[in-house]
């Protein structure tokens, strides 16, 4: 037991606190996963500080299959295709828009397929077909979902592919905490995004039957689903199955 504080001590500790807000610093310290981000390992973005969770999360999964939905500028793709290399799986991305150029080495490109789709049509039949003709059962161990970030897509992607997701599989989202349109990075940067309305993480609550504050750290038990939210940097939500039983 710590012994209890001075009313001097007190004071300084909130001196200290003013003077000096508190700033963590995201790193990307496993090797592959570093390799596989290069030069973007430090660029700063409302991504950058989930990329380690994202590749713990999808390893912890043991995939055989890593699906991504929305692509972008590939920073979180990189990611997930660290995670598949360590776990010798294979990544597929989704997006609306051609986003096939990706500037990596063969060590990881070769573990990337990207399908140029709407996202909910591709998890009907053509995922069914993908999945068979690699031999794999139609399903994911690891999705990941940043797409337009509104209640009614995430709403359909919930709809659409959580059926998709093998058995203590795990689903991650990006976006779960855009508040009015600001986002804090760790490193205490503050940047412009836009208000979702709680788009994505509505469309979760809704589907979960909870109902959270996205501004707090938290974990919680919901309907089978481990859940874990990191509120920083747009906010990073995870739901990973915990089979029958739980």
């Amino acid at each position: 037991m710590q012994p209890a504080m001075s009313e001097v001590e007190k004071k300084l500790r909130e001196a200290l606190r003013s003077a000096r807000p508190a700033r963590w610093l995201a790193s990307t310290p496993h090797p592959v996963l570093a390799e596989a981000l290069g030069r973007w390992a430090d660029a700063p973005s409302d991504m950058h500080d989930h990329l380690g969770a994202l590749f713990a999360e999808t390893l912890a999964a043991r995939p055989r299959l890593i699906i991504e939905l929305g692509t972008r500028g590939a920073v979180s793709t990189r990611a997930l295709l660290a995670a598949a290399e360590v776990a010798d799986a294979e990544v597929v991305s989704v997006d609306i828009q051609d986003c096939s150029s990706l500037d990596m080495s063969e060590r990881f490109a070769r573990r990337w397929r990207f399908v140029r789709s709407d996202d909910i049509a591709f998890a009907g039949e053509p995922f069914a077909l993908f999945c068979a003709e690699r031999g794999l059962p139609p399903q994911a161990e690891a999705i990941f979902i940043d797409t337009s970030h509104t209640y009614e897509q995430t709403r359909a992607e919930l709809e659409h592919w959580l059926p998709r997701l093998a058995p203590e599989g795990v689903m991650m989202f990006h976006d779960t905490n855009m508040g009015d349109g600001w986002f804090r990075r760790l490193d205490g940067a503050v940047s412009r995004g836009w208000d979702n309305q709680r788009g994505v993480i509505r469309a979760i609550e809704e589907r979960l039957g909870r109902r959270w504050d996205e501004s707090t750290y938290f974990v919680d038990v919901a309907d089978g689903f481990l859940v874990r939210h990191a509120p920083w940097s747009s906010g990073f939500t995870a739901l990973r199955r915990l089979g029958p039983g739980a």
